[in-house]
């Protein structure tokens, strides 16, 4: 063989096994690279899900051992090195071509995002309504709650807050609009019975068609304005029985564009950081009527929170709301909170009431407000409901 050949075919090997060298090399810098990343704890922060990441795995006994694997696994997949990262780029890079990479949030026109479970997408769609039995149910449940309050002198409302796929079907994705709903059942049976029923997608549509946004892009919830339309509506309702109350006009408030925020939707894509929204900001001109800090506790045999505000509306009925985040975050603080004396929040646990809570806190107004996607969920006995009354109360 001539040495030039030779030269050629050892400088070939050689370069051959460089090559492979790198790829070992860069192979097993893949493989370790998380696991540095966990050591060195640039890896998980669990606070950017919206969800508890599994606990370290705990052996109790001998016989338990065999089965550690197994146990470690979720504790594992929730933490290896770069985890966040990688769920991150993935979300980040399925929003960017329109998708979402995850089966609650679906990504609408012009970037809007939709919340799809609790069974939204099929009462939206009128796939899950109500039967005519589980309506009539549904409705004489609140009218039992209704009749229990009237005994005590308490007035009783109830309040839909409408999903935003409602009042907004149109940054939807194509899916089948103008079917019966739910809350269109619910609205008809209510024309034949003198429930104080407070309805506000009509004049969300009215607010929405006059220019102005009720609902956010990349949340769940009616914004402050949208809160402000059903607030109005309500003291319409309540002033009939209280006309010395003075509702809260738009006057009461400066009104103008807030700093860029995340939302909910946002942060269940684990996109909070990439993606805000500059949102209307109604701030009260006046000095907060609150006279302490709000306390939360838990009532023995209830398993939601029960949140008490003080306030010195001293000649003001006293309100206690049965609600979800709608009114918990959005229409309470600045509206509610500032109307009524000393209200009280707590969840309306599907329509179930807990009429203990409701003896202990003395109201003169019961709300009971639902998030429209979960018109779903069947209200039971409530708690309390046949004890009798201590004092009349």
């Amino acid at each position: 063989m001539p040495q030039h050949v030779q030269q050629t075919v050892q400088l070939e090997t050689e370069r051959g096994r460089l090559n492979e060298w790198l790829v070992i090399l860069l192979f097993g810098a893949i493989l370790l690279t998380p696991f540095v990343t966990q050591v060195i704890g640039f890896s998980t922060d669990s606070t950017s899900e919206n969800r508890t990441l599994a606990p370290l795995p705990k052996v109790n006994s001998l016989r338990e051992i065999k089965f550690l694997p197994k146990m470690s696994e979720s504790y594992v997949n929730d933490r290896f090195g770069l985890r966040q990262q990688l769920v991150h780029f993935n979300s980040l890079l399925r929003y960017r071509l329109g998708l979402s990479s995850t089966k609650d949030v679906v990504v609408g026109k012009d970037g809007w995002l939709f919340y799809t479970a609790d069974k939204l997408m099929e009462q939206h769609s009128g796939a899950d309504v109500f039967t005519p039995a589980e309506l009539e149910n549904w409705v004489g449940k609140m009218e039992a709650n209704r009749d229990w309050l009237a005994k005590r002198g308490i007035a009783f409302y109830i309040m839909i807050a409408p999903d935003k796929n409602t009042i907004y079907p149109e940054k939807l994705p194509d899916y089948p609009r103008g079917a019966v709903t739910r809350i269109d059942q619910l609205a008809a049976r209510l024309r034949n019975s003198d429930l104080e029923f407070i309805d506000p997608r009509e004049e969300l549509f009215r607010v929405k068609a006059a220019g102005e946004m009720v609902y956010t892009p990349g949340d769940t919830h009616w914004n402050e304005r949208g809160a402000f339309v059903a607030y109005r509506m309500l003291m319409d309702r309540v002033r009939k029985k209280n006309p010395q109350i003075e509702p809260l006009g738009l006057d009461d408030f400066k009104i103008g564009q807030g700093s860029p925020a995340a939302s909910d939707l946002t942060s269940i894509l684990t996109l909070d950081r990439d993606i805000s929204y500059t949102v209307e900001r109604m701030t009260p001109k006046w000095k907060s009527h609150q006279t302490a800090p709000q306390t939360t506790t838990f009532k023995p045999g209830w398993g939601w929170r029960v949140t008490e505000n003080k306030n010195d509306l001293n000649n003001r009925p006293r309100l206690m709301v049965f609600g979800d985040s709608f009114t918990d975050y959005v229409l309470g603080p600045t509206l509610l909170y500032e109307t009524f004396r000393d209200p009280v929040w707590t969840h309306n646990n599907g329509g179930t009431f807990n009429f203990n809570l409701v003896r202990e806190i003395k109201p003169d107004i019961v709300l009971v407000q639902f998030a429209e996607r979960y018109l779903h969920l069947v209200p039971s006995k409530p708690v309390g409901f046949d004890e009798p009354a201590a004092g009349g109360n």
